[in-house]
C-alpha cells in the first residue's frame, strides 16, 4: 500500500507450514475452496524457492533453480516420485528433503506439500520416508514408510495424481485446468458483483447507425517442435533429449515447447474455456482443444 512501509499482518492470511490442518483452515475454512482448489493452488511451489533469511526454509521445490523458473506440473512429480525425508531445520522447525548434501541444489518441501499426498502429523515430529522402497532415504527412516493420505484426506490425494498426469513429459492440461478455477475462486472471494471486460468501441460521432463491434475469429497459433536444434557447444540434440535431460527450462520455449509441455496454448485434447485457449483455435462444447 501507499500509505505504508510494512503489512506485517498480512502474512498471517497463508496457511502455516506445520501441516494439512492449516491448509484446511485456510483455504477451506475461511475461503471455501475445495481440496482439489488447495492442492492446484500449492502446486505454484513449481516456481521460486525458499529463503532462510526470510521463511526460515532454505530450498527449491524443484530439482534445479532452471526447472524453479518454469511454471508447470512439475511440483506434483517431485512430491511423489521423490523419497522425501524430514529435515531438522533450527531457523524453522521441520521441513523436507531428498538427496545428498554435495548436491548444488538443495531441494526443499514443508508439511504443507508433504500432506497432500501423505498422512503426516502436525508440526515438527516428523519420522518416516516418503519412499522407502527406493533405497535413497539415505540412512533417514529407511524402513519407515509414510503412509498414503487416501483416507484421511482423498481428494487432496486424487488431486496431486490427477494433476501429475502421467509422469514426467505428461500434460499440463489438468494442473493448468485445476489451477485456472482454483485461481478464479480464490481472487474473486467476496465479490459478487465482478462483471467480465467488453470490447467497445470508441465513442465517435457516425452518421449510420453503430453496430456492436464483434470480435475477429480466433487465429490458429503455431505450436510445434523443431526437428533437432544445436545446444550450448554446437551438438545436434532433439526434444526427447532436452526432456530427459531436464533442459526443458532452455530450450523447452524456443525449441520443443510441445514435449516440454510449454505451448503458450492448449493442444489437442487439453481444457479450454474458449477457442483462443487453444493452439487450433478451436474449443469444442464440452471443453476440450481439438
Amino acid at each position: 500500500r501507499v500509505d505504508r512501509e510494512s503489512c506485517d499482518e498480512s502474512s498471517s492470511r497463508l496457511p502455516a507450514t506445520s501441516g494439512c490442518a492449516q491448509v484446511q483452515e485456510t483455504f477451506l475454512d475461511r475461503m471455501g475452496l475445495t481440496w482439489r482448489d488447495a492442492t492446484a493452488l500449492l502446486g505454484a511451489h513449481t516456481l521460486g524457492r525458499g529463503s532462510a533469511d526470510f521463511s526460515g526454509h532454505e530450498g527449491t521445490w524443484m530439482d534445479t533453480d532452471e526447472e524453479s523458473s518454469v511454471f508447470d506440473k512439475r511440483f506434483y512429480d517431485e512430491i511423489i516420485e521423490r523419497a522425501w525425508f524430514p529435515r531438522q531445520n533450527e531457523n524453522a522447525g521441520t521441513d523436507w528433503t531428498w538427496g545428498g548434501n554435495n548436491r548444488a541444489v538443495t531441494s526443499m518441501a514443508l508439511n504443507t506439500d508433504i500432506c497432500l499426498m501423505f498422512d503426516i502429523p502436525e508440526g515438527d515430529d516428523q519420522a518416516c520416508c516418503t519412499d522407502i522402497n527406493s533405497g535413497n532415504c539415505r540412512g533417514n527412516f529407511d524402513n519407515v514408510q509414510c503412509p498414503f493420505a487416501n483416507e484421511v484426506r482423498p481428494e487432496a490425494f486424487a488431486a496431486m495424481e490427477t494433476f501429475k498426469a502421467g509422469g514426467r513429459g505428461g500434460s499440463n492440461g489438468p494442473f493448468y485446468a485445476g489451477f485456472s478455477v482454483g485461481w478464479e475462486k480464490a481472487t474473486e472471494n467476496g465479490h459478487d458483483s465482478l462483471s467480465g471486460i467488453v470490447f467497445r468501441c470508441p465513442s465517435e460521432p457516425t452518421s449510420s447507425p453503430t453496430q456492436h463491434p464483434v470480435p475477429p475469429p480466433t487465429a490458429p497459433v503455431l505450436c510445434e517442435d523443431v526437428t533437432t536444434f544445436k545446444d550450448g557447444k554446437g551438438r545436434t540434440r532433439d526434444c526427447a533429449w532436452a526432456l530427459s535431460n531436464g533442459k526443458c527450462g532452455k530450450f523447452g520455449q524456443d525449441k520443443c515447447p510441445v514435449t516440454c509441455g510449454m505451448c503458450p496454448c492448449g493442444t489437442v485434447g487439453e481444457a479450454c474455456t474458449h477457442s483462443s485457449d487453444c493452439c487450433s483455435g478451436i474449443c469444442l462444447g464440452e471443453g476440450t482443444c481439438v
